[in-house]
């Protein structure tokens, strides 16, 4: 989603990636040990065994686990938890871009025995809810019930005049199925490019964050959850000139806890040329104030296109650091930022120490994830490529400093996403292509065979 400056004020991911249970007890957690962040949270929880700290080494050439019979088009996937039994699913959507042509998600389910199948109308009660250029999967227990829900921002027509259009949720149903809960969101046509999920207001549900580009004359909001999975836009909870979009206008946005109080934090990622990305801080009841410091600029400044944010602590202080991803406002070229927390809710840009990039023309990156490639115990960085091939991998040495792994094979594919669908605890890459009207959309999985 790029514009000219002009048009800003009239008409202003792949990918997560398996969650590993770390030891819950088999009924979930208690009330007193919910934390600001409630995601994830399976009914049944598998024992999990750490694999042996290696270099994967995954299958090749791929295996076909799933054909579906669907318009072509396939644009996005996330993971999550669908059916409540312990392994992790996946979410699709489709797209015709620069279109109003609308698409009905499926939900793909993942036995842990190496298959995946549709299980889309076997899931849902009542109608599959339809989508318009999904931009983000927002999953996370919306509802309270310790099953995963699903939020869809949806962008809408990507031309002019830019109208957006309604956003989307899936919440889990008390006969574990799950039901269109749209009805519950505000009732509009939002032109939503980011959203970010967190309990803002330590009331004990998860809150959104709507990064609006402002079609349909909606600025980006708050949205505040009532408990059971229904939201309200919150008055009053952000600054001012971050809801003008005649001053600011954000591609992404992330909740981050960068000053160790307990509180999510607000990242905001520019996608104004000449402009700052910035953090907002919370008071810790939900009210958001900019930090005086912007973060860093990127390479690609002040033409740069903030399409993704991640947080982890890189330099083990405790701290959570920033991960960064940018592209020219023209979508060519990638640059992964490595910003580090300087304990006060200011970062400093140590990327060329720490992942040393150039300018480039490779085709943009437009999602990164953070997980531990070779179960070594820290975090490593895997990018999605706009382009469906060269999907950069960056190792962590252990100290935070990162290098480009060539993993031997290349993913062909319009989506990819990481998930034990072997059921042996290691991470499988399964990756979706949809190649025209005459083809079936395939799925195909490269098996994490174990060390290389």
């Amino acid at each position: 989603m790029n514009r000219p400056v002009t048009s800003i004020v009239p008409a202003v991911l792949l990918l997560a990636f398996l969650a590993s249970a770390v030891g819950l007890d088999a009924a979930g957690p208690t009330l007193a040990g919910w934390a600001p962040y409630r995601v994830f949270l399976p009914v049944v929880q598998r024992d999990y065994r750490r694999p042996q700290a290696c270099l994967p080494r995954f299958a090749v050439p791929e295996r076909l686990v799933l054909e579906l019979d669907r318009p072509p088009g396939l644009d996005m996937a996330h993971t999550g938890d669908f059916d409540g039994n312990g392994w992790t699913d996946l979410v699709v959507a489709r797209l015709d871009f620069g279109t109003t042509r609308t698409f009905e998600i499926d939900i793909l389910l993942n036995d842990g025995h190496g298959h995946l199948e549709d299980g889309t109308l076997r899931l849902f009660t009542g109608p599959v809810p339809q989508v318009q250029h999904a931009r983000e999967f927002v999953v996370a227990d919306f509802n309270g019930d310790y099953r995963d829900d699903i939020f869809i921002a949806n962008e809408g027509q990507d031309a002019p005049p830019f109208p957006g259009y309604q956003n989307t949720l899936v919440l889990s149903s008390g006969d574990g199925r799950l039901l269109d809960a749209t009805l519950k969101l505000p009732q509009r046509y939002d032109e939503t490019h980011s959203a970010t999920a967190a309990d803002i207001d330590a009331d004990g549900d998860v809150d959104l964050y709507i990064g609006n580009l402002g079609g349909g004359g909606v600025p980006p909001d708050i949205l505040l959850n009532d408990g059971t999975g229904a939201f309200q836009v919150a008055v009053g909870l952000l600054p001012p000139a971050q809801r003008d979009l005649s001053q600011n206008w954000y591609t992404t946005s992330e909740f981050v806890d960068v000053n160790n109080d307990g509180f999510p934090d607000l990242i905001l990622g520019q996608g104004d040329p000449n402009r700052d990305s910035h953090v907002l801080l919370n008071d810790g009841a939900g009210h958001f104030s900019k930090v005086s410091a912007p973060l860093p600029p990127t390479l690609f400044a002040p033409i740069q296109q903030i399409l993704d944010i991640k947080a982890a602590d890189i330099t083990g202080d405790g701290y959570l650091d920033l991960i960064v991803l940018d592209t020219r406002n023209t979508y060519v070229g990638r640059y992964v930022q490595v910003l580090i927390n300087n304990g006060d809710a200011t970062f400093r840009d140590e990327t060329p120490a720490r992942l040393p990039q150039s300018t480039n023309t490779d085709p943009a990156v437009r999602f990164i994830d953070l997980l531990d490639l070779d179960y070594d115990g820290d975090i490593d960085i895997v990018g999605e490529a706009w382009a469906g091939e060269g999907h950069p991998f960056y190792l962590n040495d252990g100290r935070g400093y990162f290098s480009a792994w060539d993993k031997g094979f290349e993913i062909h594919g319009h989506v990819f996403a990481f998930l034990d669908i072997s059921g042996d605890g290691r991470r499988d890459i399964v990756r979706g292509w949809s190649a025209g009207d005459w083809s079936l959309e395939q799925y195909h999985v490269f098996r994490d065979l174990g060390c290389s």
